[in-house]
């Protein structure tokens, strides 16, 4: 058995070896091969060349971390991404953080700054001079907390051969939250001049936050850890007070409706959202933490500004904020399904929907090709969804409410396959509904409606094929307890017979969908009950 220190250092070596494997095909470097920079006197130290990058990158606590070309500003997911890139800081662990090896001379930042051995340094004092005489390592290395300083900003020395072939010197600042998995790359710093030394620290200020810089990060629909220039930001008067060193954070509404902005989870937060990032931009909407029900049209960009609320709060970095959209215009808008028969082609569809798809909760399964229905039970009881007879591969949920954009729907049954379909095969690839799935068990039976519809209510169901290619045309049936309306023709049961019942009746025709006279037929017949009662149904 492997005792500790030696198991440590196995998984050490495999995780290195796998991230070094996954990039053997992918380097591109623009570094020339060049001869190790000698140990030499330090050069005088002078900033009034330096070249500052407000990064504010977030290191994602995962194996690729982020790849840095310091002087292009580019950095990416891949090493393939990023051409040339100097600096890899990655890692899965919460109690380190690792750097990975670019080409010689850039190298992967072990001995930081003056005085550094092959292993790693962090958080430099401020003033320490990084310059040929430091040294530097070009072997995958990491930094466990104790190195580096929690809850604050560390400064850090690299250097990196720019694109002409020359070494140039600089220090970065790596602000490390409450533990080394959480981590923002805040700045860098280098001397444009080749070979001069340069001092870590305040002497070599960042540059004025920009709002609209395009490497600002952006927000999107859902949970957004953003990291935050606390710095350099100026502050931002709104009509709910000033949002001091505000950040600017560029959000596109991807649909229509109703958004809203919550950085409830952190203290001292002023939030607003304006039309743009320029001065002159107008103010949407402006709340102490969150901002509620702001309307927004597909494609619209807006700003999410986040500062603090007293010039002494400090606000955390990476900051998050929550972006939650409006419900899904397709579900909100769905056709009608009667009771009987539906026609199903998803041919025309293009787009996907999670749903849960067990009762638990705790999986999802993902719906190609989805097409909405909406179902207004008119009768309280158990029902069926069926599928049967489809020329492909299909899956089906339902649920009572319609997921908001981008989220998963939450449903009250889901199915994949149902074997209850199956004309003699051994397998069947249509589904079914009801309170057993049509019999469906193992991976993709899903799980069944074992609860009554209640009469009056409306049910989404969503519907589509197992392929995101593979069209599928088949008939939605629905079945269940004789619809028995108090008050023919009311289908939704809103106590109105109105045009809603109207197209709904004229969906139905000629199918037992809508069938009031009790001839299983839609017709004629229907038509005028309905008519005749047009109006309030009686008491």
């Amino acid at each position: 058995m492997l005792g500790k220190d030696q198991a440590e250092n196995f998984l050490v070596k495999n995780f290195q070896a796998k991230k070094e494997a996954n990039m053997k095909t992918n380097r591109l470097h623009k570094h020339l091969a060049l001869a190790a920079v000698a140990t030499a006197a330090v050069v005088a130290t002078s900033n009034a060349s330096v070249v500052t990058w407000n990064a504010n990158l977030v290191i994602p606590n995962n194996i690729d971390g982020k790849y840095i070309n310091v002087e292009t500003q580019v950095y990416g997911s891949a090493a393939g991404l990023v051409t040339g890139w100097d600096l890899n800081p990655y890692g899965t662990s919460t109690t380190a953080m690792s750097w990975f090896a670019a080409a010689a001379p850039s190298g992967c930042v072990t001995g930081l700054g003056q005085g550094g051995t092959t292993t790693a340094v962090a958080s430099l004092t401020a003033g320490t001079v990084v310059s040929a005489a430091s040294t530097f390592g070009n072997t995958a290395c990491s930094v466990t907390a104790g190195g580096w300083k929690l809850n604050q900003a560390n400064y850090f020395g690299f250097r990196f051969l720019a694109g002409d072939g020359t070494t140039h010197y600089g220090f970065g600042v790596m602000t490390i939250g409450a533990t080394m998995g959480v981590r923002t790359l805040t700045s860098l710093s280098y001397e444009s001049v080749a070979g001069l030394a340069i001092t870590a620290g305040p002497d070599g200020p960042p540059a004025d936050y920009d709002p609209c810089a395009t490497f600002n990060p952006t927000a999107s629909v859902g949970i957004n850890n953003l990291s935050m220039n606390s710095t350099t930001a100026a502050n931002l008067v709104t009509s709910c007070g000033t949002a001091y060193k505000a950040n600017y954070f560029k959000f596109t509404a991807p649909v229509d409706g109703a958004y809203g902005f919550n950085a409830c989870a952190s203290n001292g937060v002023k939030l607003a959202v304006l039309s743009g990032c320029s001065a002159g931009s107008s103010e949407l909407s402006c709340a102490p933490c969150e901002v509620s029900g702001l309307s927004l049209t597909a494609g619209q960009i807006v700003y999410c500004v986040a500062g603090g609320d007293t010039a002494a709060t400090v606000l955390p970095s990476p900051l998050n904020i929550v972006v939650s959209a409006p419900q899904l215009p397709a579900c909100v808008s769905a056709s009608a399904a009667v009771f009987g028969t539906n026609v199903f082609d998803d041919t025309a569809s293009t787009t996907a929907q999670v749903v849960q798809s067990n009762a638990a909760g705790t999986t999802t399964a993902t719906i190609n090709k989805v097409v909405w229905y909406a179902f207004t039970a008119g009768a309280t009881g158990a029902y069926s969804f069926s599928l049967c007879g489809s020329t492909g591969d299909t899956m089906m949920a339902i649920g009572a409410v319609c997921p908001t954009f981008g989220s998963t729907f939450q449903t009250l049954a889901y199915n994949d396959d149902a074997p209850v379909c199956s004309s003699g095969g051994t397998t069947n690839l249509a589904s079914i509904i009801d309170a057993t799935n049509g019999g469906a068990t193992g991976t993709f039976a899903g799980f069944p409606l074992t609860q009554d519809l209640v009469s009056g209510t409306t049910y989404y169901i969503v519907a589509g094929s197992y392929s995101a290619t593979v069209s599928v045309t088949s008939n939605l049936v629905i079945d269940g307890p004789p619809q028995g309306l108090p008050c023919p023709g009311d289908y939704n049961g809103d106590g109105l017979r109105d045009g809603s019942d109207l197209a709904t009746l004229l969906s139905a025709w000629g199918t037992a969908g809508g069938d009031i006279d009790g001839d299983s037929t839609t017709n004629g017949a229907d038509l005028a009950i309905l008519l005749s009662g047009w109006g309030t149904c009686p008491q």
